[in-house]
């Protein structure tokens, strides 16, 4: 074997077996947080809780999607649909929601000028808050929850004195198209990076309402693109700690997903990170690319080790890092809740390998996020500098 091929063949193994590690030991942290466990009542008294919930648009199960989140077992609880105007596709329903249930209730945010609208709305969503409210959570309009979830997400602020709690959420593709498991698999692995990175991820966040008030969040908010990692961002500059919840997952279905809708969401979550967090943007990119380079190399170099025409120390490495690769596969797949095959999950590995490191690749010249009909673009900070109507 010759140096360049001793090389390749480190590269290649050393590349895979990082990545494999990663997932391995997310996994554990997972397990080692154990399995959702029956709600017990605490002897402590449940905190005046309100919902925040930003609408956009409709969706074909929007309707059980959002009463999911309306009939929790959580006494008095209060929650609020946070739409742009009424001219929303989802007025009609929020307004019949609201008149069923009377915990219910809609808040109009006007649009965004200086932020992105998500940020505007759920500042309208915090400025109607009621004065006895004790704890804050916010949630996307697309996760849907069991009856249960709720007492059992904000335990942590109830019962272990913590500040913020957050989870993740997992796509179930209906039915399972290209563009949906691409999905489908993202979040699986990105599951791993938030458990062992804890800081609100998208999905649900609770925190108590004094902190949110302290840390000023609605100030940050207010000129910036995204919620979640500039939320994360000033609690880390406070040392406030979060807890990150991979027990209590939400479930996003995804209808009909196309690759062009799968690129589009890609875009949204590589670019953010780029604007508020571009160490993490950076990092990010260059492991994905490094492992998508190591990925084509042992894909090339297995076929001509099969062929005789390479040293078969390179080939083994190569077929090694195929295997390894497999493997990791299956252990993401055992981590979505949804009933993709097998058949389909392998097959659209491949294709979510290649999507993404076009998106990670296209991120390094793109300065803008088109996000809902609106393009905004961010300076540093994530501050948004321009908002343009597409």
């Amino acid at each position: 074997m010759s140096v360049l091929e001793l090389v390749l063949s480190t590269w290649i193994l050393l590349t895979v077996f990082l990545m494999a590690l990663a997932i391995i030991l997310g996994r554990f942290k997972i397990k080692r947080e154990g399995k959702c466990q029956p709600l017990e009542e605490s002897e402590q008294p449940l905190p005046r809780l309100e919902v925040l919930v930003p609408v956009k648009g409709v969706s074909p199960n929007q309707d059980e999607i959002l009463k999911s989140l309306l009939t929790q077992n959580y006494p008095g609880y209060h929650l609020s649909f946070i739409l742009e105007d009424d001219q929303d596709e989802a007025n009609e329903l929020v307004e019949r929601l609201c008149n069923q249930y009377v915990h219910a209730h809609k808040v109009l945010s006007g649009f965004a000028k200086s932020c992105a609208q998500k940020n505007h709305n759920l500042i309208a969503g915090v400025k109607a808050l009621r004065p006895e409210t004790e704890v804050l959570l916010f949630c996307d309009s697309t996760n849907m929850a069991d009856s249960d979830w709720l007492r059992r997400f904000i335990m942590p602020l109830v019962a272990n004195g913590m500040q913020v709690v957050t989870t993740f959420r997992a796509f179930k593709p209906e039915p399972a198209t290209l563009g949906g498991v691409c999905q489908a698999i993202y979040a699986a692995f990105l599951r791993i990076l938030a458990t062992m990175r804890p800081t609100p991820w998208g999905g649900a966040t609770a925190l108590h309402r004094e902190t949110f008030d302290r840390l000023d969040v609605v100030d940050m908010w207010s000129h910036t693109v995204v919620d979640d990692l500039v939320l994360g961002n000033l609690l880390e500059a406070a040392g406030g700690k979060v807890r990150m919840d991979p027990c209590n997952l939400l479930v996003s279905p995804v209808h009909n997903q196309s690759v062009a809708g799968f690129l589009a969401y890609m875009d949204r979550q590589i670019l953010f990170p780029k604007f508020t967090n571009p160490g993490m943007w950076l990092a990010t990119v260059a492991g994905f690319l490094n492992f998508v380079l190591a990925f084509l190399a042992a894909a090339i170099l297995s076929t001509l080790a099969t062929l005789g025409m390479v040293a078969a120390g390179v080939g083994w490495a190569s077929y090694i890092f195929l295997v390894v690769l497999l493997l990791s596969a299956l252990l993401l797949r055992n981590m979505n809740p949804s009933d993709i095959s097998l058949k389909k999950w392998l097959i659209c590995v491949v294709p979510c390998i290649i999507l993404v490191a076009f998106i990670c690749l296209r991120s390094i010249i793109v300065n803008h996020i088109d996000w809902h009909g609106r393009r905004y673009w961010p300076g540093k900070g994530g501050v948004v500098l321009r908002v343009e109507w597409l």
